[in-house]
């Protein structure tokens, strides 16, 4: 903006407050003339005249007698006369002065104090030689600011911050580099600014006393990290305490908060100078003699992380590890900066597993030979293959898997030669002993849980088969839908029936009076085939008129409108899904076996949102069979001579047919044990396979646990459930210290119709964050007093008013997204700073 663009907005805003514009213009170098003003300003409708040393009272005539309504620009050649000798002074009072110079202009546009930036300007004249730099700080200045905040904004503008706020400028100056001579930031400060007065500023802000050979930003950069160590850690480190010693070490330490938690790029900056750092400071010399409870909670340098998992790592293979507390760190870890990196994350992931199976070890110790196998495996023993197969899947999915082939090797062993031979050999019992269960049969689901439904309810009914879904992934997909806010599921188990394959499952689960199989290996319900989706559906048909089958491939194809018209009418409609049995019956894909389960489990998750946004309120998930999968290459002990005979079906695990020859490592079914009518079955006893063609690792047919045993998910839609209730649990909400306790009470207990809320809290003054951020997930069950959680706020270290009000804002965090939930003030009183 030029000067007579200037003065033409002076008079502009005049006009609009006052009846008329009276400006006047003293300019010591005289380059105007009035003519040229007066040829300018043609549409301001104002006379511009020029004051001379003797036309002062012919001026007072005209502006104030012969046109007091008009608007006048005087313009004076000269500098301002003193009051004493300005004989227009009281029209000047009841006028305006426009100052025109260079310093006057600036001052106007930057709405800083013309004293003030007189003196910046003095001080820091290279940066004003610049218009860049000097729009720029029109962007980052504060309003009305003091001479410091002038400063900060001129180090804003060089550093390329955002703002004015020194945070943001330290960090700026920081990414170019810690090496001064490199880094370009650092250089234009020095020629532009003052390398003293940066220092200055930066040491006030952040709490620091250095002396000459410490201003370094290598140093800053190290001082800054150590404070963001030790606010997490509860640990004595004497010569750099000594080294790196700050009064304001929650507001370094928040600063390394921020810089964590920044745009990829800038974070990537600060993990190099992290692991750079880390290793100067010999971190590991000085941590590993000392307890993990000392450092488990700080989160700055990936050394931490290092030690934890060789302490975990260590004390699994000695067999001196509390479980208990590992699954705390551990899980505390995962949520962690550096925790959350996928090599580091992946090494976690795989020894919580472990630390989990190690722990449901004790489920075969307390395993009771009085109590039937099935129920105790539904109640309790399948947690241990879960947690194998999560084990499995962390651990074949590490690029490092030296550091846990270790426990793998130890967790593996005994699976198969501890838990998989006690199991086999209390299932041999059982069919040895003809011991029936209490566990529902799979050959009575039809009647016992859909026909009355169908009866008594207009209700639509769902019914989802999903291929080998074995009972515990059913358990931890029923624990997912628990954790929906639409709807709750609870899970049953059932027998499949023996032997336990496909055919026979799938039969078994439509409504039928006896189930027979031809030479063509089709088993028929009543007479009818039951292969394939048409013939399911006529079988279905038979029960009811508005029933339908289809394959699941074929609904996840379906629009939602096509979904809609094909369901329209419809009673019930089973739907058919085959992702494991896929996998893990064929030899090329059968190591694959325990990635298909993590994706069946999310099909059917998807597949329940599309029928709940269908309007589905009753929709059960079941299997017809399960499976057995060892990781291992097979050894010879566990492979028997095959079965001889006029066999019809069969496969690794057992043999259907007439004249059946029984091989040692095997069993004959009788009448009771299998629901096929007219025809002989044999089994494989145990974990044993018989010799032949196909896969020897994933395999089914047999009287295992993990092969009979199979989910009844029912899930029912409901009203939405809501999150637990968060609440500040204190009377007195008042702050006497920068360490600030904040007790938080769940209001409901986990449930149905409570799901767990994530929160992320921090303490605010003016939308400002002042304290550290910490994120907490609030699934508490139990009474009133069980329901508590303190969390533990460190405030930044700077002066805060008696009585000043800070704002503890607490946000849910979702997968939308993070939303404020609510608010609590606290009241400042810092006593200690009176004495």
């Amino acid at each position: 903006m030029d000067v007579i663009e200037m003065v033409r907005e002076r008079i502009r805003d005049e006009k609009n407050k006052k009846e008329r514009a009276v400006v006047f213009w003293y300019d010591p170098s005289g380059q105007e003339a009035v003519e040229s003003l007066t040829e300018s300003l043609v549409n301001e409708n104002v006379t511009v005249r020029e004051i001379t040393e003797n036309n002062f009272f012919k001026l007072k005539i005209e502006m104030e007698i012969e046109h007091p309504k008009e608007s006048f620009l005087l313009y004076a050649p000269f500098s301002r006369p003193s009051d004493e000798e300005n004989f227009l002074l009281d029209i000047l009072l009841y006028g305006s002065e426009f100052k025109a110079d260079q310093i006057a202009i600036w001052s106007e546009q930057l709405g800083v104090k013309d004293v003030i930036l007189r003196t910046i300007v003095n001080q820091y004249p290279a940066f004003f030689n610049s218009k860049e730099r000097r729009e720029r700080l029109k962007k980052v200045v504060n309003p009305s600011p003091k001479e410091e905040e002038i400063e900060t904004a001129l180090l804003a503008v060089l550093t390329g911050a955002p703002s004015s706020n020194i945070s943001h400028i330290t960090k700026h100056l920081l990414l170019e580099g810690l090496e001064e001579d490199q880094n370009s930031t650092y250089k234009k400060i020095s020629k532009i600014f003052s390398i003293d007065r940066m220092w200055e500023i930066l040491e006030q802000y952040f709490g620091l006393r250095l002396s000459a050979e410490q201003r370094t930003l290598r140093y800053l950069m190290e001082l800054l990290l150590y404070a963001h160590f030790s606010r997490d850690a509860a640990v004595t480190i004497k010569a750099l305490d000594e080294k790196y010693s700050t009064i304001r070490a929650n507001i370094c330490a928040l600063f390394i908060d921020d810089w964590m938690r920044g745009k990829a790029e800038e974070v990537e900056v600060v993990e190099k100078f992290i692991r750079n750092i880390e290793s100067s400071f010999h971190l590991r010399n000085h941590l590993q003699e000392i307890s993990i409870e000392q450092f488990d909670k700080a989160r700055t340098f990936p050394i931490v992380d290092v030690l934890l998992i060789e302490k975990v790592i260590n004390e699994l293979q000695l067999n001196t590890i509390n479980l208990v507390a590992w699954k705390e760190k551990i899980s505390y870890r995962l949520s962690t900066h550096w925790g959350r990196k996928s090599k580091i994350a992946g090494l976690y992931r795989s020894l919580l597993e472990a630390v989990r199976l190690t722990d449901y070890k004790e489920y075969l110790t307390k395993y009771d030979t009085r109590e039937e196998l099935y129920e105790q495996y539904a109640v309790s023993l399948h947690f241990i293959d879960q947690t194998y197969r999560h084990f499995m899947q962390a651990y074949t999915r590490l690029e490092q898997r030296d550091y846990v082939e270790p426990i793998a090797e130890v967790l593996t062993n005994w699976y198969e030669n501890v838990y998989l031979r006690k199991i086999g050999d209390e299932a041999n019992y059982i069919l040895a002993s003809e011991q029936s269960s209490k566990v529902p049969l799979q050959n009575g689901f039809f009647k016992r849980t859909i026909q009355p439904i169908l009866d008594k309810e207009s209700t639509r009914v769902f019914v989802i088969i999903s291929d080998a879904l074995r009972y515990e992934i059913g358990n931890e997909l029923c624990d997912r839908l628990n954790k929906r806010i639409n709807g709750e599921a609870s899970i049953s188990p059932m027998l499949a029936s023996l032997p336990t394959y496909t055919q026979l499952g799938m039969a078994s689960l439509l409504p039928h009076r006896e189930l027979t199989i031809s030479e063509n290996k089709i088993v028929y319900a009543d007479g009818e085939p039951t292969n394939g989706t048409v013939n399911r559906s006529k079988i279905l048909q038979k029960v009811n008129p508005d029933a339908v089958a289809y394959r699941w491939d074929e609904f996840d194809n379906w629009t939602q409108t096509e979904a809609d018209s094909n369901f329209k009418g419809k009673r019930l409609v089973y739907l058919y899904h085959d992702v494991i049995d896929a996998v893990g019956d064929s030899k090329k894909s059968e190591r694959d076996t325990y990635t298909a389960a993590e994706k069946a489990i999310n099909d059917l998750e998807r597949t329940i949102d599309r029928l709940s946004r269908l309007q589905a309120k009753r929709i059960f998930i079941t299997s017809d069979h399960g499976f057995l999968f060892q990781y291992p290459k097979i050894e010879a002990d566990v492979k028997i001579e095959s079965v001889k005979g006029s066999i019809i079906e069969g496969n690794r695990r057992f043999a259907l047919g007439q004249g059946l020859t029984i091989p040692e490592g095997a069993v004959k079914l009788n009448e009771k044990q299998s629901e096929l009518m007219e025809v002989e079955t044999v089994i494989a006893k145990g974990i044993n396979r018989f010799t032949g063609g196909g896969g020897l690792q994933f395999i089914h047919g047999g009287a295992m646990p993990q092969e009979r045993i199979i989910p009844l998910i029912d899930y029912r839609r409901t009203d939405r459930a809501e999150l637990v209730g968060v609440s500040v649990a204190m009377l007195d909400k008042v702050i006497t210290n920068f360490r600030v306790p904040v007790t938080l009470y769940q209001e409901e207990s986990i449930s149905s119709d409570y799901l767990p809320r994530k929160i992320k809290a921090a303490f605010y003054i003016d939308n400002e964050r002042i304290s550290n951020e910490i994120e907490y997930v609030f699934n508490l069950t139990g009474e009133n007093p069980q329901r508590t959680e303190k969390l533990i706020f460190n405030l930044a270290e700077t002066y805060y008013t008696m009585g000043q009000v800070c704002t503890l804002k607490i946000e849910t965090v979702q997968d939308r997204g993070i939303e404020l939930y609510k608010e609590e003030n606290f009241t400042i009183r810092m006593y200690e700073a009176l004495y």
